[in-house]
Formats: C-alpha cells, sequence, structure tokens
C-alpha cells in the first residue's frame, strides 16, 4: 500500500556472465573483490610489520588477530592450540565481516549489467554461505585427522567398539551431525544478512526521497548484525573444532586434573549450548 512500486526480491544469486562455461554470479563476483582485498592488505601489512610496528593500520589489524585469538584461547582453553588456527580462523572472519559490510556500500544492488544487479553480498546468497560453511567444517575434519590420525578420528565417532550397535548408531548421528552443522552456519548468517538487505529496500522503496535520512540509522544497525553474525559464525567454527580435535584419552586427565581446569568442559558446553548449532 505504501509502495510506488513492487518490490521485486530475489533469495538467490544472479548470473551474469559465462567463463569457460562456469556461470559468474554477482555474488561471487563482489566476494572477488572483497577476497582481492583481503589478500592485498594482509600482504602489505606482512611486509610493514617486518620492518617496523605502529600506524592505524597496522594496529587495526594486530588487534583483530589477539581479538580473534584470545575468543579461541578462551573457547580452547590452549593459547598455543588457538594460535595454531588463528590464520584460519581471522581469515574466516574478515572474509564473512567484510562480505556482510560490503552489501551495505553505494552501488551494490543499485548499479546494473544487462538488467541484473552487477554487485551482491556473497553472504546474502544462500549458495554462498553454504559453501563457506561446506569449507570450514571440511577443513576441521582435516585438521581432526591431522592431530588424531585416521585412528583417532574414527575413534572420535564410534568409541574404540565401533561394531556395537550402540556405538555405531551413535557415531551414525554425529556424522549425520556434522551435516546439520553445516545447514545451521550457513542458514544462520544466510537469513540474517538477507532480511537486513530486505529491510533496506523495503524502506528506500516507502520513504522515496527521505530514504538516506531515513535508512542511515538502520545502516548504522546491519554495519553491527554484520559484526556480530561474523563473529557467532567463527565462534561457532572454534567451538567445533576444539571437540573435533580433542581426543577422548584427554578427557580423563582434565577431570581428574587441578582444580583450575575443571571449569573447562562446562564452560567449552556452555558455549555450543548457548549460541546452538
Amino acid at each position: 500500500m505504501f509502495l510506488a512500486k513492487s518490490i521485486e526480491v530475489i533469495p538467490h544469486a544472479e548470473k551474469l556472465f559465462t567463463v569457460g562455461g562456469i556461470g559468474i554470479s554477482n555474488s561471487m563476483l563482489l566476494g572477488w573483490v572483497v577476497s582481492a582485498g583481503l589478500v592485498i592488505t594482509f600482504i602489505v601489512a606482512a611486509k610493514r610489520i617486518k620492518i617496523t610496528s605502529g600506524g592505524k593500520g597496522l594496529t587495526i589489524l594486530e588487534f583483530l588477530v589477539e581479538f580473534i585469538t584470545n575468543l579461541a584461547a578462551d573457547i580452547m582453553h590452549d593459547r598455543k592450540k588457538a594460535a595454531k588456527y588463528a590464520p584460519f580462523l581471522v581469515t574466516l572472519f574478515c572474509f564473512i565481516i567484510f562480505n556482510n559490510w560490503a552489501g551495505l556500500l553505494p552501488g551494490v544492488g543499485s548499479i546494473h549489467y544487462h538488467g541484473l544487479p552487477l554487485l551482491r553480498a556473497w553472504t546474502s546468497d544462500l549458495t554462498g554461505t553454504l559453501a563457506l560453511s561446506v569449507f570450514s567444517i571440511i577443513l576441521i575434519q582435516i585438521y581432526t585427522v591431522r592431530e588424531l590420525k585416521v585412528g583417532g578420528y574414527l575413534k572420535h565417532y564410534f568409541s574404540d567398539k565401533p561394531w556395537n550397535p550402540i556405538n555405531l548408531f551413535v557415531g551414525l548421528l554425529e556424522v549425520l551431525g556434522e551435516f546439520t552443522r553445516m545447514a545451521s552456519l550457513a542458514l544462520r548468517l544466510f537469513g540474517n544478512i538477507f532480511a537486513g538487505e530486505v529491510l533496506l529496500i523495503v524502506l528506500s522503496s516507502i520513504t522515496s526521497f527521505g530514504s538516506p535520512a531515513a535508512t542511515l540509522p538502520f545502516i548504522f544497525m546491519e554495519l553491527f548484525v554484520g559484526f556480530i553474525q561474523a563473529y557467532v559464525f567463527t565462534t561457532l567454527v572454534i567451538v567445533y573444532l576444539t571437540l573435533a580435535t580433542t581426543s577422548h584419552d584427554e578427557e580423563p586427565e582434565t577431570d581428574h586434573s587441578t582444580v583450575e581446569s575443571k571449569p573447562a568442559a562446562p564452560a567449552l558446553a556452555a558455549s555450543g549450548s548457548h549460541l546452538g548449532e
């Protein structure tokens, strides 16, 4: 009733052109731009940090790396282990948050190519978030095999007696749970980012010429939501990684160790249950 014209909201990315038989969508295009920007930024920062420290740019990057490392250390209760996986976790967090924010840039969604939006945020496309979650879970499996070896990896799912019917059934449920985690990670991220973009489109259409002033508070809100979603996604990946790379043989040592180490398991369980899968 309040709209001057109908709004077409498309939940999937649109294919712009084909390269070598592979369709290139608008979300892929913006995702590549963001990835290239992150790679260049990290390369320049790595070269400068060898020469000198300080500067606003390096300080922000150092704070970001320390923030993610501390987050992983709090969940893993192992600073050395957190530092080991920090490159993967920092890259994951940066890719998600900057793709979330890229969808709010002027021109994204409004510049058209052959009648289709030229750019679209990677995380507002369900295919993109699903690819991100699948990649994260697969990489966790690779890290688990590297940490526990093949025997420990299988024991993680099926205990030390896999042919016991109960252990076999529980192990199959655990394997199924990995696919559930992929779906939950993808849907949570996509739903929140896509809903925010739809909200901004509707407000812009309703307010017409006053849209910049009307949507500005919501843009700041979406910036905050983009950070929260990157934080939640990364935190869940850390929890999954911690659970996967922890050997069952280590659990008795944790239970019978000093008083300070006893809250480790409840804290980890609380993190997983509080955030949800």
